[in-house]
């Protein structure tokens, strides 16, 4: 796969992007057990597009896209973040500031610039990535959309003529986003032309906005687990966690491009949705012991584990410091949860960098330069750590499902037969 394709490969790529772009990505490779990327293929690989999407958790969606989409992105960002003595960095990163209300009048003159920024950028051919939602929110639901969007695309086309547009809208769904080695489903959808409403803007201002942020939203719809009442969302969990286990989806690879699980866990939530509130307390009531344990105890399993041991420990001794102490400052700071993972990830990537360094400074005293060995030994023996510890779980854990109780669940989901099931169930 290559990184920047078609236009975007003769375009002026900051280098700190470019870094920044691999080193994150292998961290995300890490923090998540898979990262889902279904209908990629959607993305248009040249001319000017807007990337629409929904936005659950802090920064981690534009960390994301950057990382495993194949163009770069263009961000339009908080412009209270924008501190005099980070320009570098924002510049580097394709960052563009946006401001509020709450940032005073003085600083909301200065979006002519950025919007202007931002209709240069789509005229070149480039990239931008909106969060039109407005917010952020750790939720399973895609929240009404402002009207940015629309706004953004409309006025590039109104500034400097460009009517060939496209909107992309994107979905990032999170199993647990607070949870390390959870899983993220990435799924593209297909794109709005901006052409396709240019008439009715030129007619109707408002009419033409309105109209294209109806039309994005329901085109976002059916690219985000939508649970509806934000009570239902642990009942919608443990049924997401009952149809995981069954399918049993292997770690390997990392980047999945398959959507069987998508597909599944979204047929559930519409099912959710349209039940009774007394269907869904049989439900509660049915999901809260649906696993019998299992007497089978794969002697292959322990063996593995048993020879692997050795190896775990030391993966744990190298690189535990910067792993908990990253932890440890985000449980103890961070409120929000939809900052938690993001500062975790960060802080994580900060200290390792520190940590390594520090490593190799002390093995150079005694190995000289064989302690470069290190760059590969430390992350890699921290992964094989990982490994371990989530094959330990799997087989003290190994449970299987009540079949009478799943069942019955199904039944109330009406999803038997359905084609939904793992063919090993």
């Amino acid at each position: 796969m290559t990184i920047f394709p078609t236009s975007d490969k003769n375009s002026k790529i900051p280098l700190l992007y470019k870094f920044l772009r691999q080193i994150v990505g292998t961290l995300f490779k890490i923090y998540f057990r898979k990262i889902y990327l279904i209908d990629t293929s959607k993305m248009p690989l040249d001319g000017p597009l807007l990337l629409s999407c929904n936005h659950p958790m802090a920064f981690s969606e534009a960390c994301l896209l950057a990382c495993f989409l194949e163009r770069p992105l263009h961000f339009l960002v908080r412009g209270d973040v924008f501190k005099p003595g980070w320009v570098w960095f924002f510049n580097g990163t394709n960052q563009i500031p946006i401001y509020r209300f709450r940032d005073g009048f003085s600083n909301m003159r200065r979006n002519a610039e950025s919007f202007s920024r931002a209709h240069l950028a789509l005229k070149e051919g480039k990239v931008i990535l909106i969060f039109p939602e407005g917010n952020t929110r750790m939720q399973k639901k895609l929240s009404p959309l402002q009207k940015g969007a629309a706004r953004l695309a409309f006025g590039a086309y109104s500034e400097k003529q460009v009517d060939d547009i496209r909107i992309l809208p994107v979905g990032v769904n999170y199993s647990d986003g607070k949870s390390f080695r959870s899983d993220v489903m990435i799924k593209i959808g297909n794109p709005l032309r901006l052409a396709d409403y240019v008439n009715l803007y030129d007619s109707d201002l408002n009419e033409g906005v309105r109209l294209l942020t109806a039309d994005l939203y329901q085109s976002m719809l059916p690219l985000v687990i939508h649970i509806e009442k934000s009570e239902d969302e642990k009942l919608a969990n443990k049924i997401f966690s009952l149809y995981g286990n069954l399918m049993s989806d292997s770690a390997w690879p990392i980047l999945d491009t398959t959507e069987s699980r998508f597909v599944t866990e979204k047929k559930i939530a519409e099912r959710i949705n349209a039940l009774s509130d007394p269907a869904k307390s049989d439900l509660m009531k049915l999901t809260a012991h649906p696993y019998v344990l299992t007497n089978k105890r794969p002697w292959k399993n322990y063996f593995m584990l048993a020879i692997s041991l050795p190896l775990a420990v030391v993966g744990f001794v190298l690189n535990a410091i910067p792993f908990y102490l990253a932890k440890y400052i985000a449980d103890m700071k961070i409120r929000q949860v939809e900052f938690y993972s993001p500062v975790r990830m960060g802080l994580m990537l900060v200290f390792y960098q520190l940590w390594l360094i520090i490593f190799l400074i002390l093995l150079a005293v005694f190995f000289g330069w064989y302690a470069l060995l290190a760059i590969w030994i430390l992350p890699l023996s921290g992964f094989v750590t990982i490994l371990w510890k989530e094959a330990f779980d799997r087989s003290r854990n190994l449970r299987t499902v009540n079949q009478s109780i799943f069942r019955k669940i199904e039944d109330i989901l009406a999803l038997r037969n359905s084609g939904h099931r793992d063919s090993r169930v």
